[in-house]
């Protein structure tokens, strides 16, 4: 579950689906009933969903484990998405660094890129210093 931050930018108290759809609801009231994209009550939404890995990214990650001819960055990349269809699961440092490679090489296939992408997106948010 992810941190809300008040204006000091410290952590204090988990954002809950709860309360995301409480600021939600009031955002939509007093907009006329819609939520602007990129409010606060939309980040607060976004916050409160955990991550989880998509069906077609699964079945690309599927067939980049599967593929013999596959880099090892990209099946890297490709077992972190797969592990992540849990909610509590992110993407490890030595995982995100595999899937950044897996990227930026030219040769790599849509699959693989699908998978590195889906991996990225789920790694840990960084420490505030």
């Amino acid at each position: 579950m992810f941190m809300a931050t008040k204006g000091s930018g410290k952590s204090s108290s988990p954002m809950t689906p709860k309360a995301a759809a409480r600021i939600q609801s009031a955002t939509a009231k007093s907009s006329g009933g819609g939520v602007p994209k990129g409010s606060f009550a939309a980040r607060a939404q976004s916050a409160a969903v955990p991550k989880v890995t998509q069906p077609q990214a699964a079945k690309a990650a599927a067939t980049v484990l599967a593929s013999g001819s596959t880099a090892k960055t990209s099946k890297a990349a490709a077992g972190s998405t797969l592990s992540q269809v849990a909610p509590k699961k992110v993407t490890s440092p030595a995982a995100a660094s595999a899937a950044s490679k897996g990227l930026r090489d030219g040769r790599t296939s849509s699959a693989s890129k699908s998978a590195a992408g889906s991996a990225l997106v789920q790694k840990s948010a960084p420490k505030k210093r």
